[in-house]
């Protein structure tokens, strides 16, 4: 399948496994990849999920062998583009947590994929880039948004334009990523960081993930989008977390 799922005390991992390839993605992949993080998006018990790939790379982007038969006109290129969208904007609008651990080549599709996550922690050999004028290829108005909403619209055009590979260090410098760690230590950072986020409460969670989406949109919030900030307060886990707190103990939330 080369896409395989893993979990342990509420952090799910998916992990893009095509190591000869560095994870490249085949279109058996992204709709594997899809259909993974869409049954973890409905799944209650999901704190955090992580994203990474095997064999020390993230993901390498689009296997550009297929593309003589996948993208070879206009027509080829819209579907493509549309199906390889809807699979990754899974991972963009899933209401869990998410955390890419990146290491290797995080390049095309593949940074596409981690900066649709919501913490991004990348090992200091790792390296970046959006190469695809090296091949005469646009990237799509969708994917465009996507990465102007991240990095802002002069960083942006400056990895297109220059096509470039850069290392972590302007990949964090520029808002790619939000934080480095030895090579070493980027897999026991980035659960470190996804345990955190798991032992916090997961109602929350997702609620802060919603309202920051919604006010990235610009558009004025209506009444009942900003009462819907108190509605923490009608929780169990408020609850929970209130009185663990005035008993300096550990709270345990149930995400209702």
């Amino acid at each position: 399948m080369s896409i395989r799922v893993t979990h342990e005390n509420g952090v799910h991992t998916v992990i893009m496994d095509r190591p000869a390839k560095r994870n490249a993605f085949t279109m058996e992949m992204y709709r594997n990849f899809g259909a993974a993080v869409a049954l973890l998006d409905a799944d209650d018990d999901v704190r955090c999920i992580v994203v990474r790939g095997e064999g020390g790379a993230f993901c390498a982007g689009s296997d550009i062998g297929g593309f003589d038969t996948s993208r070879s006109n206009i027509e080829q290129a819209r579907e493509y583009a549309r199906f390889t969208l809807d699979m990754t904007n899974t991972l963009k609008n899933t209401r869990h947590p998410t955390v890419a651990c990146i290491e290797g080549p995080c390049v095309g599709g593949g940074l596409e994929i981690a900066l649709n996550c919501d913490v991004r922690i990348a090992a200091r050999s790792a390296r970046f880039g959006l190469p695809i004028n090296r091949i005469g290829l646009c990237v799509d108005h969708e994917e465009l948004a996507d990465l102007i909403g991240v990095v802002g619209h002069t960083v942006a055009l400056e990895a297109l334009l220059q096509g470039h590979i850069f290392g972590a260090d302007e990949a964090l410098q520029k808002g790619f990523v939000t934080r480095l760690a030895d090579d070493a230590r980027v897999l026991d950072d980035a659960y470190e960081v996804a345990t955190r986020i798991a032992e916090g409460a997961p109602l929350v969670n997702r609620w802060h993930k919603k309202f920051v989406r919604r006010l990235r949109s610009g558009l004025p919030l209506t009444s009942a989008e900003r009462d819907e900030a108190y509605a923490c307060f009608d929780t169990q886990d408020y609850r929970n977390g209130t009185l663990a707190f005035a008993n300096k103990q550990r709270p345990v939330f149930e995400g209702r």
